[in-house]
């Protein structure tokens, strides 16, 4: 089952010249068919997504039997994220995404996927 209390994941999406754009995240799931991004507003991943939606994530298996995990999904853009999503973000990395502007990246953009198949491990994640 994919491991949805990582820390860390890849996250990968399209460049323009459809080589691969893959990058480790941090990441939330606040549900099982929800998985949330914060990224700054001008990063590849957002332009990537703005030309195709379609990105995978791959979950480390950190101890689970079933191995790791990669996830194809549909990404959506929001300016801002649920309070939930925001609350899961302090509890799990004691950092609050915006909504002021993030020293690293800038103004946040926060990226929700939703899954459409899983590809490895096991069909359904661990919440």
């Amino acid at each position: 089952m994919a491991n949805l209390a990582a820390r860390d994941a890849w996250f990968a999406t399209q460049n323009l010249d459809g080589s691969p754009h893959l990058v480790p995240i941090w990441f939330v799931a606040p549900k099982a068919d929800s998985v949330w991004i914060a990224t700054g507003r001008h990063s590849a991943k957002v332009t990537n997504i703005k030309r195709n939606s379609e990105v995978s994530i791959g979950f480390p298996a950190d101890g689970d039997a079933d191995g790791d995990a990669v996830v194809i999904g549909a990404a959506k853009l929001h300016d801002q994220a649920p309070r939930d999503v925001l609350n899961l973000f302090v509890s799990k990395y004691q950092w609050h995404p915006g909504p002021e502007p993030d020293p690293d990246v800038g103004e946040l953009l926060f990226i929700e996927i939703n899954p459409i198949r899983w590809v490895m491990g096991s069909p359904a994640p661990t919440e």
